[in-house]
């Protein structure tokens, strides 16, 4: 069990860096685009490529985020729970995250597979659109693994 969490933490640091450069590429392609833009000379293609690159920070960053705990969540009411019932709360709300991104996973698996063999392109580069959504089903696979780990995590604090 422990090398599966020294795996998680090792591929959610890497993704989290995958992710980070991804938002440096949005800043950066955005720069120039607009910088272009005043010379009569925009970067062809900048809203696709900049939304690709969003979806996949967005994929990358959410193990780490999780991992960490950062996501955005209401405490003032379970903050004053007795430790129990707060981590039973936390376990129902974990999960339904699992249930929630096993089908979001499995459904863009299942969409990739289709859009490869209906052989959809983006509109102004013709990018095959299901890399890029395959990428982010696999991005949501590691998230949902993180949940998982975190699952076991609650449970452990649960027997205490």
């Amino acid at each position: 069990m422990e090398s599966i969490q020294k795996t998680l933490l090792f591929v959610s640091d890497k993704l989290k860096m995958a992710g980070a450069v991804f938002l440096a590429g949005m800043a950066l392609l955005t720069c120039l685009d607009v910088i272009g833009r005043l010379f009569k000379y925009p970067i062809f293609g900048t809203v696709e490529l900049v939304s690709f690159m969003g979806a996949l920070a967005l994929a990358c960053s959410l193990p780490y985020t999780h991992r960490e705990d950062g996501h955005i969540g209401v405490e003032l009411f379970t903050r004053k729970l007795p430790s129990k019932v707060r981590h039973t709360v936390e376990l129902c709300t974990e999960l339904l995250s699992l249930a929630l991104f096993v089908l979001v996973s499995w459904r863009m698996f299942h969409f990739s597979v289709s859009s490869k063999a209906s052989g959809v392109l983006s509109m102004n580069l013709q990018l095959p659109e299901y890399a890029i959504i395959f990428l982010l089903a696999c991005g949501f696979v590691i998230f949902t693994l993180t949940i998982i780990n975190s699952i076991f995590q609650t449970l452990t604090k649960l027997r205490k």
